[in-house]
């Protein structure tokens, strides 16, 4: 059995920005216009960040589970005897 290889990733930034309306974040590349908005609270506005660097994560991340991950045999991953 192969030993787990550590895997890192570096995520992407955001920038948030309070409005009248509400809170707007996006890339720091993109305009003001183009950020997403507007958001009620702090919470709701780092929660949509967060599935967005989940989403980030898990496209980078498929390649190498897949890589990795033994066979599962009769739905348990503990080797047989």
């Amino acid at each position: 059995m192969q030993p787990e290889r550590q895997r890192k990733y570096a995520l992407n930034d955001y920038t948030v920005e309070w409005r009248t309306r509400g809170w707007y974040f996006g890339r720091p590349y993109q305009t003001s216009r183009e950020y997403r908005g507007p958001y009620s609270s702090i919470a709701s506005v780092t929660l949509s960040i967060a599935r967005l660097l989940r989403r980030e994560i898990e496209r980078r991340d498929r390649a190498n589970a897949e890589e990795t991950q033994a066979p599962i045999v009769n739905g348990s991953n503990v080797p047989t005897f």
